[in-house]
């Protein structure tokens, strides 16, 4: 028998596995979460030649911590449950310290500041029966969404959250799932579809809470993200100019160099990156389906208000925005709260804060300082109508393309876990 024959037997009992070229020189914009989980992989499979470039003048992304009184506080993501792996894995390799957060009873007040009471026994029972039976039912049912990414979705769920709950006939709890989607800036529930609350919302993440494995770290949340920084290449404050795309290399200029490069991974949100990337035409259109909510964290020293955590649930509506819809007390012997609010875009930081103030004056307190507002460009997503006709299919598509492709929180859902979940599978596949 002729050589080419066994050599035809080897590649069909053996697949042949494309060899990728560890000695590329890799771009990544971003120095988040996402932008350090890429890395990390990359920096796993050998690859030398991997720079991050960073506009702020630390590491984190949505991550960042700051410390008041020699306390540390969260002004954006600062809880993980045990399911969220990778900063797991992170926190284990550079030693990080975590802890189980502690969370005190959460109280309910009404948009005048009025305490409201919490569901009745019966009221819970009915909650508790349409999550252990049927939520656990439709996760069943529709459990393709436990897949990275947003891929071939079924069309039941590109509907908004509010129109499947009722369908499904668990509208009590949404109610719940409402603490967790608009108190933390994710949505109005009549508005997100339901593919991103079920991906958010999944088993493994309700089973931690209820068993009480939610971590906080004790030095910040953003430490992690500096210390994994540590061990690559980032420049910060990064005056990225202008990024050329041409057939055989990357050109990243800056005010103050040009770097050439071989690939091109963008982590920063897709719908700013024409400020400095010559997009094509089919970039430009979907990029501009990209949505996103601005949601603010308002952290202020408040005397005279109980020394717990609360959300507002009449502020969960759009005819609110503005207003506050959660606030968080960290440390049992500090007067500093974090406050949370949903706003529009054209509503400026000084509407808010007076927003803010009105409501802790209703509830008997009084803003002493305000130590910090931050404005978040949050939660990329794509509305019902992009989602249905197949907006992450054609994204994925475009993959690759010019030597460039797109991660964050708009792949997968935006949150830690599920961020550098999806960046890490996505880089060993792809690299």
């Amino acid at each position: 028998m002729c050589l080419s024959y066994f050599k035809e037997k080897l590649a069909a009992s053996y697949p042949l596995t494309v060899i990728k070229n560890i000695n590329q020189r890799v771009a990544i914009i971003g120095a988040g979460a996402t932008g350090l989980a890429a890395a990390e992989v990359l920096q796993q499979k050998g690859y030398e030649h991997v720079k991050l470039f960073e506009r702020n003048s630390h590491a984190g992304g949505k991550c960042r911590s700051i410390v008041i009184e020699e306390k540390i506080y969260e002004l954006g993501a600062g809880v993980i449950t045990k399911n969220n792996t990778v900063p797991f894995s992170l926190a284990e390799k550079y030693q990080v310290p975590i802890k189980k957060a502690v969370y005190g009873e959460n109280i309910f007040v009404d948009e005048n500041g009025q305490f409201q009471s919490k569901w009745t026994c019966r009221e819970k029972l009915d909650i508790y029966w349409q999550l252990f039976v049927r939520y656990r039912a439709i996760l069943k049912k529709y459990q393709a969404i436990e897949r990275p990414g947003f891929l071939n979705i079924d069309p039941d769920l590109t509907v908004p959250f509010s129109q499947f709950a009722s369908k499904n006939k668990i509208t009590d709890l949404a109610d719940v799932f409402n603490l967790y989607l608009t108190g933390f800036g994710y949505c109005y529930s009549n508005h997100i579809p339901a593919a991103y609350v079920l991906k958010y919302l999944d088993w493994p993440t309700i089973r931690c809470f209820m068993k009480n494995q939610a971590y906080v770290f004790p030095d910040g949340i953003q430490n992690l993200w500096v210390r994994v920084a540590q061990d690559h290449t980032v420049q910060y404050g990064a005056d990225i100019k202008h990024i050329a795309r041409n057939t055989d290399v990357i050109t990243i200029e800056r005010e103050s160099a040009l770097e050439e490069f071989d690939s091109l991974i963008l982590t920063t949100p897709l719908d700013e990156v024409e400020n400095f990337i010559d997009l094509t035409d089919t970039e430009r259109t979907f990029f501009k389906k990209i949505e996103t909510l601005d949601y603010k964290t308002i952290l202020c020293t408040v005397k005279n208000l109980p020394k717990k955590s609360g959300f507002i649930p009449d502020n969960f509506c759009a005819e609110r925005s503005g207003h506050p819809v959660f606030w968080y007390y960290r440390h049992a012997d500090s007067n500093v709260y974090s406050f949370y609010m949903l706003a529009a875009m054209m509503l400026n930081q000084e509407v808010v804060i007076e927003n803010l103030n009105k409501f802790v004056v209703k509830m008997g307190g009084e803003i002493e300082f305000v130590h910090q507002a931050v404005d978040w460009k949050y939660f990329p997503h794509v509305g019902t109508r992009d989602l249905r006709e197949g907006f992450y299919e054609q994204l994925a598509n475009m993959q690759g393309q010019k030597n460039t492709y797109y991660l964050g929180e708009l792949l997968n859902f935006s949150c830690i876990g599920a961020t550098t979940d999806y960046a890490q599978k996505f880089i060993a596949k792809h690299f």
